[in-house]
């Protein structure tokens, strides 16, 4: 037997050896693949409806968010006209306080001199009936 025998029988030994671990590994790898492959189809079947659905609550989200900021609008028109009658109010307040204050004091000062001008006379009138006359 020649060296090159010797080598190729080697060679053919070793490439059996290879060959007898690459087929377990290929085997292992050809399942993970096919597993790899049914959780996709199974994915992408359930993603479906699941894509659709958010599609269908985006689009309600989207028209909640419109509703809500018309309604944000038409508050903001209330809280105005609601500001504006206030105003008024005030207006309206202090109108009548520097009006109204000036005729109120002279109604009482009228009111309390009239109210001197009898007491006074009323202390003027001799009473009847002393109390050490009985």
């Amino acid at each position: 037997m020649a060296k090159s025998d010797i080598f190729f029988i080697v060679a053919s030994v070793g490439v059996m050896i290879v060959v007898l671990f690459l087929i377990p590994l290929l085997t292992q790898v050809k399942k993970t693949v096919e597993k790899a492959d049914a959780v996709l189809d199974k994915i992408n079947n359930e993603l479906e409806p699941l894509l659709h659905n958010a599609t269908e609550v985006s689009g309600e989200l989207n028209i909640l968010s419109k509703n809500l900021n018309e309604k944000v609008e038409h508050a903001d028109e209330i809280i105005g006209t609601v500001q504006q009658a206030g105003d008024s109010l005030l207006a309206t307040a202090n109108l009548i306080k520097t009006t109204a204050t000036p005729l109120i004091v002279q109604i009482g000062a009228f009111s309390a001199g009239i109210g001197a001008f009898t007491s006074f006379f009323k202390k003027s009138e001799p009473t009847e009936r002393r109390y050490f006359d009985e």
